[in-house]
């Protein structure tokens, strides 16, 4: 039987520098964070494997979430997922509140006019995050990135617009820690990923089709500061046949317009800089 004596010891602040914690503490995010590691669902036994705990702990945990509303339980599968208390956890990030309450309005009105979902995403510490998700009539319902969840910066459209971004020496530290294959499409080789980077930039915008998910497409494009600094990407996916037609992406001006409207909102006077591409499609049409 599990011993959770410790649990409710007294810690001082800072402690924690010095190796302490509160064990109750530390076990419940290993719960949660089980949930963006494995999956959106799932069962008892996948939960404990994955917060590396035994399942008794494991289910008190999941209890004490799902009668807070951090969690929730399908009674017939009998597998739990995330409750809606996280996405207001989420929403309330400081440094990203702004960015949401934003792009909230710009992007649920880009999911209805594509009939796709669609993504703001961000960097942190490795991976790419997912900040939202918008959703429309008649969009595929994706269960491979919520809110909250990561995705390796080598999978999808927006974590290689991400990526392509980044300072260079970040750029190494992440591909040093290797890469990920989540479909027999996903790009692993550093060389080959590389070359895709410089495509991202040189057409300021990044494709990807069945590299995380077999059917599904998405494409990207960066969201910049005033000084071009990175901020977020956003990222729209589908099915492939509506997102790839004719062998080229679609919806590039519904995608760039969405993201010049968030740039203009969250910078109002100081209209961050064009990508390249799109100043020189700007001088032809000029």
């Amino acid at each position: 039987m599990d011993n959770d004596q410790d649990d409710t010891q007294t810690v001082e602040p800072g402690a924690e520098k010095n190796g302490l914690s509160v064990r109750a503490v530390s076990r419940a995010l290993a719960v949660l964070r089980s949930f963006y590691q494995e999956g959106p669902s799932l069962s008892l036994t996948e939960v404990a494997s994955a917060a590396k705990l035994d399942k008794g702990t494991a289910r008190r945990i999941l209890l004490t979430l799902v009668q807070d509303g951090f969690a929730v339980i399908d009674p017939q599968s009998q597998k739990y997922s995330l409750g809606l208390e996280i996405l207001k956890l989420a929403g309330a990030v400081p440094e990203r509140r702004d960015l949401r309450q934003i792009a909230s309005t710009i992007l649920s009105r880009l999911a209805k006019a594509t009939g796709s979902t669609v993504f703001l995403s961000v960097y942190h510490d490795g991976s790419a995050i997912c900040l939202d998700q918008f959703h429309s009539d008649r969009s595929v319902e994706v269960r491979w990135w919520i809110v909250g969840g990561q995705l390796p910066m080598n999978c999808g459209a927006a974590p290689r617009v991400l990526l392509a971004y980044l300072p260079e020496d970040e750029v190494s530290r992440v591909l040093a820690r290797g890469t990920t294959r989540l479909t027999p499409f996903t790009t692993t080789e550093p060389k080959a990923l590389m070359e895709e980077l410089e495509a991202v930039r040189r057409n300021g915008w990044s494709v990807a089709v069945d590299d995380v998910y077999e059917g599904l497409a998405a494409i990207a494009m960066p969201v910049f500061d005033p000084e071009g600094a990175l901020v977020a990407a956003v990222s729209l996916t589908g099915l492939t046949p509506s997102i790839i037609r004719n062998g080229q992406p679609s919806f590039l001006d519904d995608l760039r317009n969405a993201v010049r409207d968030i740039s203009g909102s969250l910078y109002p006077g100081k209209a961050p800089p064009l990508h390249r591409a799109a100043r020189a499609q700007s001088a032809l049409s000029g």
